[in-house]
């Protein structure tokens, strides 16, 4: 009953604040009805804009209630709308849920209907008036304020005025009559029920009389119930008054604590007994313990890192909780929960251990180890991720994992995501995909990584394994690099064999037949004839010159040349290079001296000796001897000296030529670059020096140039000194003469597709009457030609048209009748692997064209001989 009491009280308070509230209401829609009259007047006779503003700003108070009004008359009322009208009108927001209640409870009994329906009427009033003051202000604007609306507006503003005032009149008396009515009704309604109250508390004193002895006796009952049910929980349950002695305390708690009985501890203080020093031995006072922190600072706590102390003196650690016990907002005291934890404990330890020997081995792998959870954070940054990506794993843990990738978040399109991937890493786990990764110091670099996913009670973790495959890429990048050099090497290598091919097949026949012309003894040429032959051999000798240098060179770029490092007695390879000279040398009036120093001509037993490759030695030094003869002036000199030093041994050739220009100096060593002389009358081609630099340093060496201009040039090549061998190399001997051959001639057969190549060798073979020889103009009728009638001596040309010589050698071995043909090559093919794999094919000689007639010659003599034995 008190509660319907209080209710209804309540319920009066509200309803009388509401009423008061449309009083209120009341009194600042008439002020405003009122200030907007005068405004209205004013601009009626003075038509000042800010009179109409005045006039409206006046009006909002009116119009804001009767917005409030409509939204709340409507069959669906609109409570927003209404307050927002409400406050337009001025009224109190704390007043404003009151007159809406009023408004909807009410709006139908006769005390409220009566004063709506007069606000109704006072709203449709101020209509009028805005509606005669809206067309009265159309005219002023537009420039006339003599029209008649503003007549009309001067004239019925008052009457308006007058209406408007009868109406508020009105709705201020009904409002009174209203408020009154509703205070009559409320001041019955109390008086009934405090009547109701007193006969019925005179029943419940009776009966509360009654009820407490029960009460009393479940009091007790409650008491020992709770105690049985402390006693029965497994955790130890104590409690403390404000003074921090125990006041009651369970038998788990006891039973832990190496007690009996009860009595042990109530009244004691339990934080001396129990909690009076910390796991290592030190005190603790009580007033930092957590259940002193529960009563004082009336806040519950929580510890798992502390130990209580048993009878016998033993420690445990435990887990407890503590929580003020209050009473009508006092503290009374604490109560404290806790648990052994001896085998969490150790168990967390053994599981620490464990973890500190996974870190141990994670930190031993020598890839990346990132371990991130569910929202992305790194957990885990072992070692070698440290070192990856340059951060430490203090400042790497608990930041997201994708700052270390410069691909933007781990997801589908930088991961490949598959069916399982989780919260945006990707599956399939284990799979390997390559990222981009991103250092401290925001260097990328390209990073190979494999996912693994792990469901735990924290959630699922997901290690990524990433692997630094930068020096994979570069050794990737320069496989790719050393295939495209080879594959360009082999593209320039073919092309250089096809342009040699192409080259020495007409130089053949030009050199060949200019010099069957110069050697026709029965056919003699006049002087000036054998002068044009001579000057043809020339220009094809320098031709062919070329071709060789530019071979020599590009082999040496491609590193396809190789040197054999021997020792070379250095006399014999001067002795070679002069005789090449000397036609040069004469032609041109120079004087070559050899100096005598350390003995370089003859074969003294004090001969220097040097390491070299003989031929490319011998190429070396022809090349430099026939600059300084070509470039030197009619009646100049060459000399040619050595001295040996600190196991080098320095050759230097020296001219009196023109020397070059100290500005033009550094070409010398560029391909192709004669420095100017390209304009004289000197044969050259540029790239001699160049090669002979390069051969140079592949046999160990160096060569420098040195001049002055006008005085002339120094060549110096320097190379080191070799041991001398037991035994001496011969020098080659000159080609003997050929000896009577027997009865039957040499049957040769020379397998040539062009007609031209045929008939020089036709011609040179005429100068041997003891071989006979036949032409097979492809490969396929010179095999017919070798089975019909198997040849001596069979010379092959290894393009053929059909077939290539190497395809011939094959066929020929394949079949019994031809196995044992002697096989020679004599093509236009000259590069060394050509050679080679020739010779491994099964051809006992390989000779290049153009022809050098004394070498077939004497590879026919040598046949020739061998048909006689």
């Amino acid at each position: 009953m008190t509660v319907l009491q209080a209710s209804v009280a309540a319920f009066s308070i509200h309803l009388l604040s509401a009423v008061r509230a449309y009083v209120t209401g009341e009194s600042l829609y008439s002020k405003g009805q009122k200030d907007a009259q005068i405004y209205l007047l004013e601009y009626a006779e003075k038509h000042r804009e800010a009179d109409y503003e005045r006039f409206m700003a006046a009006l909002a108070v009116p119009l804001g209630d009767r917005a409030a009004r409509e939204a709340l008359q409507q069959a669906q009322p609109d409570v927003e709308k209404a307050k927002r009208g409400f406050l337009d009108g001025g009224n109190h927001p704390d007043d404003i849920p009151g007159l809406i209640r009023l408004f909807r409870w009410f709006q139908h009994v006769p005390f409220m209907a009566k004063p709506i329906a007069t606000w109704t009427e006072g709203d449709r009033v101020i209509q009028q008036m805005l509606d005669l003051v809206g067309r009265a202000r159309e005219r002023i604007l537009a420039g006339d304020p003599w029209h008649p609306a503003v007549e009309e507006m001067r004239v019925q503003a008052p009457v308006l005025n007058e209406r408007l005032t009868r109406l508020e009149n009105a709705f201020s008396f009904q409002l009174g009559e209203a408020s009154r009515t509703t205070q009559e009704v409320l001041l019955g309604l109390n008086a009934s029920i405090a009547v109701l109250l007193t006969i019925t508390g005179l029943g419940f004193v009776r009966r509360s009389a009654l009820v407490q002895a029960s009460m009393e006796a479940e009091v007790i009952h409650r008491q020992e119930s709770l105690q049985r049910l402390l006693d029965s929980v497994a955790e130890g349950l104590y409690g403390v008054d404000v003074e921090g002695r125990c006041t009651f305390i369970n038998k788990a708690a006891l039973t832990m604590l190496g007690y009996a009985h009860e009595s042990d501890l109530l009244g004691r203080d339990i934080h001396a007994v129990i909690h009076h020093s910390r796991a290592d031995g030190r005190p603790y006072p009580a007033s930092e313990s957590n259940v002193y922190h529960a009563y004082r600072a009336r806040q519950a706590s929580h510890s798992v890192d502390e130990v209580f102390w048993r009878r016998d003196g033993s420690a445990f650690p435990v887990e407890y909780w503590s929580h003020p016990i209050l009473h009508n907002d006092e503290v009374q005291g604490a109560v404290a929960t806790f648990f052994d934890i001896s085998d969490r404990v150790e168990m967390q330890a053994a599981l620490r251990r464990g973890e500190l020997r996974m870190e141990r081995l994670i930190d031993a792998v020598t890839d990346g180890v990132v371990t991130i959870d569910a929202d992305r954070k790194v957990v885990l940054f072992n070692r070698a991720a440290e070192s990856m990506f340059g951060t430490r794993a203090a400042d790497a843990l608990g930041s997201p994992i994708d700052r270390f990738f410069a691909d933007g978040p781990i997801d589908a399109n930088s991961m490949n995501r598959g069916a399982d991937a989780v919260d945006g890493v990707d599956a399939p786990i284990g799979r390997l995909r390559e990222l981009v990764g991103r250092r401290q110091d925001g260097q990328e670099f390209p990073v190979e990584a494999s996912l693994s996913r792990l469901d735990t009670e924290r959630g699922v973790l997901t290690t990524v394994v990433l692997r630094d495959v930068t020096a994979l890429h570069v050794a990737n990048a320069e496989k790719r690099a050393r295939e495209a050099l080879e594959a360009a090497n082999q593209a320039k290598t073919e092309f250089l064999s096809r342009m040699s091919h192409e080259l020495r097949t007409p130089l053949n026949a030009v050199i060949g037949f200019a010099q069957l012309l110069r050697l026709d003894v029965s056919k003699p040429l006049s002087f000036e004839q054998l002068e044009r032959v001579q000057h043809v051999e020339s220009a094809g000798a320098h031709l062919l010159a070329l071709v060789n240098d530019v071979l020599d060179l590009s082999r040496i770029e491609s590193g396809e040349m190789f040197v054999a490092q021997e020792a070379i007695p250095l006399s014999m390879a001067v002795e070679e290079a002069t005789t090449m000279v000397s036609p040069l040398v004469t032609e041109a009036g120079v004087e070559v001296f050899v100096s005598p120093g350390n003995a370089i001509a003859g074969f003294q037993s004090e001969d220097v000796w040097v390491e070299a490759d003989r031929v490319r030695l011998r190429q070396v030094l022809v090349n430099l001897l026939s600059n300084a003869v070509k470039y030197n002036k009619r009646g100049g000199s060459v000399t040619l000296s050595s001295k040996t030093t600190d196991g080098q041994c320095e050759i230097r050739v020296v001219d009196t030529g023109q020397g070059i220009p100290a500005d033009k100096l550094a070409g010398l060593f560029q391909p192709f670059n004669r420095l100017g002389a390209e304009d004289s009358t000197v044969d050259g081609t540029g790239i001699g020096l160049v090669l002979s630099r390069q051969l140079a340093e592949m046999m160990g060496g160096s060569l420098e140039i040195t001049s002055t201009f006008s005085q002339g040039t120094t060549a110096s090549l320097t190379l080191r000194i070799a041991q001398r061998p037991v035994t001496s190399p011969t020098l080659p001997s000159a080609p003997e003469q050929p000896q009577t051959l027997a009865r039957r001639p040499l049957n040769v057969l020379y397998a040539e597709d062009n007609e031209v190549n045929a008939e020089l060798v036709r011609q040179v073979v005429n100068l041997r009457p003891g071989v006979s020889l036949r032409v097979a103009e492809n490969g396929t009728v010179a095999l017919e030609m070798a089975r019909f009638d198997p040849p001596d001596l069979l010379l092959v040309d290894m393009n053929l048209g059909d077939m290539t010589g190497i395809e011939l050698a094959r066929a020929l071995h394949r079949d019994r009748a031809t196995r044992s043909v002697r096989l020679v090559a004599l093509s236009a093919d000259a590069l060394p692997e050509q050679i080679e794999a020739a010779l491994r094919c099964g051809f006992e000689g390989y000779l290049t064209k153009p022809i050098n007639f004394p070498e077939l010659l004497a590879v026919l003599d040598q046949h020739s001989q061998d048909a006689l034995a």
